[in-house]
């Protein structure tokens, strides 16, 4: 953790001492701020084994900073923070490039993700996401939970705690990765994965968390799952679960709605609109899901929605049935754009 310790006064210089021209946004807790920075370049270190911090290899970044504000209730999650991404090497997870503790001033300091947050893309104006780019980012969610959950040489079994689509950054490329680790807790590695344990206190959102937890207090890897089956609902949708639409439709946030149409067979009229209107470019054609990747995307976001932590999927399975979504709708429009270059050739 050493290594990563950046001065303060660095940071100061790179904000202009927080400037607000600097501010991107931030939380209850917190101010993000975009600057350029010199960090150490570890995604392109293959080891740190036996060098000190001055021969490590450094590299100018856009980086995002994130300034605890409230040092009574932020200090834990900074901690959180440190130790959950100290021990996490994804790309599906935000990197950690640095955080500085000073003059009792803590900031974090992270790669920046260019296209901001799930949640607010699905908030703005900005260009629909076809059908299959929500698979995939799906997937990508799915693979940055799992590799959380999973045990592996240096890290621990992680549960996230606080999974929505506000925590899920987008890069350019629209790929996606799990961010703020503030609620994170390790699963000791001596522990069996699907050992249950108890928190005095409620952590998370509301309208994400998992119900079973809320009534008992007690959680396993699988109050994960049920806050990613509410993500998958609002990457079908293209509206975040406490979308005043659907408070005004029954009051009561997305999911009602979605337990609703399920079982009335209706699921499919909850489709993002934007998504299935007509384009007049040819290659995007069918941006909309066809029945059988929908169907199968649908019943494994469902699944993870069930009341029991003991009768929702794993995330391999989670994993396994959305490759299945999107070979079914990537399938389809190979074909379809087969056919259209045969009507236009022969």
């Amino acid at each position: 953790m050493d290594i990563l310790k950046v001065p303060l006064s660095e940071i100061i210089h790179a904000t202009e001492n927080f400037s607000s021209k600097y501010l991107v946004g931030g939380g209850g807790y917190n101010r993000v701020y975009r600057a350029e920075l010199d960090v150490l370049d570890i995604q392109h270190m293959s080891s740190i084994e036996g060098k000190c911090k001055e021969e490590l290899p450094k590299i100018t970044k856009t980086v995002a900073i994130k300034h605890i504000t409230d040092k009574m209730q932020g200090k834990e999650r900074f901690l959180k923070e440190i130790e959950s991404l100290t021990s996490c090497k994804h790309p599906n997870i935000v990197c950690l490039l640095g955080f500085s503790e000073e003059n009792d001033t803590m900031v974090l300091v992270y790669e920046y993700v260019f296209n901001g947050s799930l949640g607010d893309y699905f908030k703005s104006t900005r260009t629909s996401l076809t059908w299959g780019q929500r698979i995939q980012i799906s997937l990508d969610i799915a693979n940055g939970i799992n590799y959380l959950h999973t045990d592996m040489k240096r890290k621990p079994r992680i549960l996230h705690h606080n999974i929505m689509s506000n925590n899920i950054l987008l890069d350019e490329n629209l790929n996606a990765k799990v961010a703020s680790f503030g609620f994170s807790e390790f699963h000791p590695i001596e522990q069996q994965a699907d050992a249950v344990y108890t928190r005095n206190d409620i952590v998370g959102t509301d309208l994400y968390i998992d119900p079973e937890y809320f009534a008992t207090s007690k959680y396993r890897k699988e109050y994960d799952v049920y806050s990613f089956g509410v993500v998958l609902f609002e990457i079908l949708s293209g509206k975040l679960v406490c979308d005043k639409f659907y408070n005004l439709e029954k009051g009561m946030g997305l999911l009602p709605i979605v337990r609703q149409r399920f079982n009335e067979r209706t699921l499919k009229e909850l489709v993002d609109p934007k998504i299935t209107e007509d384009d007049e470019h040819v290659l995007t054609i069918k941006r909309g899901p066809n029945q059988d990747s929908f169907d199968a995307f649908s019943k494994i976001a469902y699944q993870c929605l069930a009341d029991s932590q003991t009768k929702r999927p794993t995330m391999e399975i989670v994993i396994k049935e959305l490759e299945n979504a999107l070979k079914l709708q990537v399938s389809l429009l190979f074909l379809l754009l087969h056919l259209f270059i045969l009507h236009f050739t022969c």
